[in-house]
């Protein structure tokens, strides 16, 4: 089965997608907060239109006020969009092989990083405060077995769940490894074997001299 670039780049060919993720929603209210404020201002210019344009005649500070106002305005929604879409493009991966943590941005950001199945030595599932355990969001912390770095995804929706999808692959990747290497020491066992030389000692002192005594009826040409 060759799953190559499948469902994502770089998937290797023999590499399964478990499940990915993103950020919990959570992570936009304050965005959603800042543009519910932002709509009601706009809101409230467009309505008194008519007495701001009567103010603004012939007031150059009051002119330049609200050319600041419109250029942070167009910055905020600006804004607004592109962490909408750096909510989307932002995920998580988990396969049989690696954990995929795909850290991108619409303009700045498009780096990747994976963990080895076989490199993870323990995860911690953290799940603190009233909102994390209403909404069933939390962070899963990654404990490498190479050194003393620890892997942390964030604001993880249904949390759980994908704690226990790493956990089972992991604990999969672990059995195959194991599986994998008693197969090869068996191998390397019956190689040995059929690579053994026998060694059979001969004794001289054990071969009469009637093994060597000649024929006398056989003619011996002259």
């Amino acid at each position: 089965m060759n799953n190559r670039d499948k469902y994502f780049k770089g998937q290797q060919t023999n590499e399964i997608l478990i499940c990915f993720f993103r950020k919990h929603w959570i992570t936009l209210i304050k965005e959603f907060l800042y543009f519910v404020i932002f709509m009601f201002i706009v809101f409230f210019v467009l309505r008194y239109i008519d007495t701001i344009q009567s103010v603004l005649i012939g007031n150059r500070e009051l002119k330049l006020f609200f050319l600041t106002g419109f250029i942070i305005a167009t910055f905020c929604i600006h804004r607004f969009f592109v962490k909408m879409l750096n909510y989307f493009v932002y995920i998580g991966l988990i396969t049989n092989l690696r954990v995929i943590d795909h850290q991108k941005s619409l303009f700045f950001n498009d780096s990747v990083d994976a963990v080895d199945m076989a490199q993870i030595q323990n995860t911690e599932r953290i799940k603190e405060g009233v909102f994390p355990n209403i909404l069933g969001y939390g962070d899963i912390k990654i404990f490498l077995n190479a050194s003393s770095g620890i892997k942390t995804f964030e604001t993880i929706p249904n949390v759980r769940f994908h704690f226990r999808c790493l956990s089972r692959q992991k604990e999969a990747r672990r059995l195959a490894n194991l599986q994998a290497s008693k197969f090869n020491r068996s191998q390397q066992n019956i190689n040995n074997k059929d690579n053994t030389t026998v060694n059979i000692p001969i004794n001289s002192n054990s071969i009469s001299n009637q093994d060597f005594e000649v024929d006398k009826s056989i003619p011996v040409e002259r």
